[in-house]
């Protein structure tokens, strides 16, 4: 004879225990998800701050932004490309974004020898052949971090690009102070 056992399903305690379980692996997965979703939005966003940051470098080398800049900065907004949620800041010269010398970061201009060299070859009108331009684009935040939604790029610029009209007054004072030379001898 065979027997049969009566046990033909599962146990309410045995449901609950595999809804639990499923339940948990779906909040892991939905949250990866979301981690996932945001990482490639802040991604994109730098992305494209870092393009939008070496078209303004271009720019400014080029002489486009030539005349908005004042006190040896420009400011202004990405609006005109469809990107009105990023706003940038240039600075050009031994201004810098960080705010202390003591932060961490390798800054090589930043040396007081370097710094006093270069205050002694401005002293005596000794030519600066580079000039250093940063660019800093902040773009809007994504989830809670707070100070990642900024980018800096930095470059070396030659002076005679940035400072076009200081070249053309200095030249031109000096070749109103030259003697001409001409007839006889």
């Amino acid at each position: 004879m065979v027997v049969r056992s009566r046990r033909s399903g599962f146990t309410l305690a045995e449901v609950a225990v595999t809804i639990a379980i499923v339940g948990l692996i779906l909040v892991f997965v939905l949250q990866g998800i979301n981690e996932a979703k945001l990482l490639a939005a802040h991604t994109r966003n730098t992305r494209l701050a870092r393009e939008l940051a070496l078209g303004t470098l271009a720019g400014i080398e080029s002489g486009l932004f030539l005349d908005e800049i004042t006190d040896d900065r420009l400011q202004g907004n990405y609006a005109d490309d469809g990107y009105a949620d990023f706003t940038f800041e240039a600075v050009l010269g031994e201004k810098n974004f960080r705010e202390s010398r003591d932060q961490a970061g390798f800054d090589n201009w930043n040396t007081q020898e370097e710094l006093d060299k270069r205050e002694k070859a401005d002293e005596e009108g000794t030519e600066q052949p580079y000039e250093r331009v940063q660019v800093k684009v902040v773009f809007p935040r994504i989830g809670e971090d707070k100070d990642n939604n900024q980018l800096v790029l930095e470059k070396w610029v030659p002076w005679k690009q940035i400072h076009p009209d200081e070249e053309k007054s200095s030249s031109s004072t000096s070749t109103a102070n030259a003697p001409t030379t001409g007839g006889a001898q």
